[in-house]
């Protein structure tokens, strides 16, 4: 038998029972909404009370600010899965607290203490996927700073350091049938 068209190939398959895949088949299942820990530093020091973000070309950066005679920490959070400490500046060095940041710029004030943002909290990441049986998947306790610094990444502070949580929202299932059927020849004028 001799097989010449593409057609005549995907009849043949077709028959010896070896399934062609479907647009559907090599797409993931639509996952649920969730927010996660995509990372934790490990804090030496005293605990942090307060992050500053800020921005520099395409990198994020976090100032970590602790309480009197502490030092400060600039982190680079621009990949929230691996988070860097780049730099820290003590507080011998005049450092008091930050009143505003500009990448890797600050100013700060000669005050000797940094105000906490609030009481020392629980913080819990709950799970709504099964409307019926709502759960709390984690939980960090004795958090004293929490700062959301962009519309996907959460930070927290606690006594084990400093947890990089991420919000993932599941893909819309009639957006990505519609876009299936689109076809995309490159980059248009219009």
């Amino acid at each position: 038998m001799r097989l010449s068209t593409p057609g005549t190939i995907a009849l043949f398959l077709m028959l010896c029972g070896i399934p062609q895949l479907s647009a559907k088949d090599k797409r993931n299942p639509p996952q649920q909404d969730q927010i996660s820990v995509a990372a934790h530093l490990a804090i030496p020091g005293a605990a942090i009370v307060r992050f500053t973000a800020t921005r520099h070309h395409d990198r994020s950066y976090i100032y970590a600010e602790r309480g009197p005679g502490q030092p400060v920490s600039l982190l680079d959070v621009t990949d929230p899965a691996k988070p860097i400490v780049i730099s820290e500046l003590n507080s011998s060095d005049g450092v008091g607290a930050l009143i505003a940041a500009a990448g890797t710029a600050a100013v700060s004030t000669s005050a000797p203490a940094v105000p906490a943002k609030g009481p020392v909290q629980t913080i819990r990441l709950m799970d709504f996927s099964d409307l019926a049986h709502p759960k709390v998947t984690q939980q960090f306790e004795n958090v004293t700073a929490v700062e959301k610094i962009s519309g996907a990444v959460i930070l927290l502070a606690n006594p084990e350091g400093i947890w990089v949580l991420t919000q993932h929202l599941a893909g819309d299932p009639h957006v990505e049938e519609r876009y299936a059927h689109k076809v995309i020849y490159g980059e248009s004028m219009y």
